[in-house]
């Protein structure tokens, strides 16, 4: 199961509206794509967000020492971050992106690693607005309304979460990805199978050796970018992207997740616990470590 819940935009309205004893804190999590040519800041200063939001930068919570982008963050870095936001432990935080459901799965992920007591994703942000719920639309000068805390985190869950490189190169190298393990990777087919090129010039496409395709857009609905509620829906959804995408899934062995730099295959490792799969983990590096670390020879194309 994840270390969140999903929460529908109705249900969220329902519990702020009942909650008489915790703070609820909505948490925007928007990230874009760096193609994309927009600024998640700009935006969440800028435009209407869920009342009393607070913005969780994903890029600069994180590994300040990696040279590749939003690493899982440090303890300090994480509570620091938390306490100038004015988190408190016994918060309810539900986390939302202007997308959809694109970066806000690896923010709540994040903070249910970290050991945040009640994490929900809202499932999602378009639904919200769609159903005309309240939206704060002033202009703010700063990323949270809250006053400084002091936050701090008592436990991650890290260990049981989260695949370094060492680990992967391993398991790649002695053939056991492939052999005793599922491994997905979320990014578009074409970059996968190495016909479409990476966001970043100086990276090539490809994928890991012993991967699978599992593009994350097939486990979301196509318009409202939600994920299926129903356990039946995300079992059907499931079900027809690995056969659509021609991958297998051993429920018997561990998974592992991985994308371009480690956010959207939180959104598959994500659909994957909510349709019952058990021992999913995040390859945080992702594509872009991989490709940086293990030179061209352990790069691969076609399916193997």
């Amino acid at each position: 199961m994840p270390l969140f819940d999903l929460i529908s935009p109705k249900a969220f309205v329902k519990l702020v509206a009942s909650e008489k004893v915790h703070r609820i804190v909505p948490v925007d999590a928007t990230w874009y794509l760096p193609s994309w040519k927009l600024d998640n800041k700009v935006d969440f200063l800028t435009k209407p967000r869920i009342p009393n939001s607070i913005f969780f930068d994903i890029d600069a919570i994180s590994d300040k020492k990696s040279p590749y982008p939003h690493m899982f963050p440090t303890k300090k870095v994480f509570d620091d971050a938390m306490s100038n936001l004015g988190v408190q432990k016994d918060d309810i935080l539900v986390v939302y992106d202007r997308v959809g459901n694109f970066s806000s799965p690896r923010c709540a992920w994040t903070l249910g690693v970290m050991g945040h007591p009640k994490v929900y994703l809202l499932n999602n942000f378009n639904q919200y607005r769609e159903f005309k719920y309240p939206l704060d639309s002033s202009k703010v000068a700063a990323f949270s309304p809250y006053p400084k805390s002091h936050y701090e985190s008592s436990e991650s869950f890290q260990d049981k979460e989260i695949v370094d490189y060492e680990e992967m190169f391993q398991l790649v190298k002695s053939g056991e990805l492939a052999k005793k393990f599922n491994a997905f990777d979320a990014r578009s087919l074409g970059r996968f199978e190495g016909t479409e090129p990476e966001p970043r010039s100086d990276i090539p496409s490809g994928h890991i050796p012993g991967t699978q395709p599992l593009p994350y857009g097939s486990l979301l609905d196509p318009e409202t970018k939600t994920y299926p509620e129903a356990g039946e829906a995300i079992h059907a959804t499931l079900e027809k992207a690995l056969k659509d995408f021609h991958c297998s899934l051993d429920p018997s062995k561990p998974t592992i997740c991985s994308c371009g730099t480690g956010v959207s295959g939180v959104i598959i490792k994500t659909a994957l616990e909510l349709a019952g799969v058990p021992n999913v983990r995040l390859y945080d590096g992702s594509w872009t470590e991989w490709v940086l670390k293990s030179g061209p020879e352990w790069i691969a194309e076609n399916r193997d």
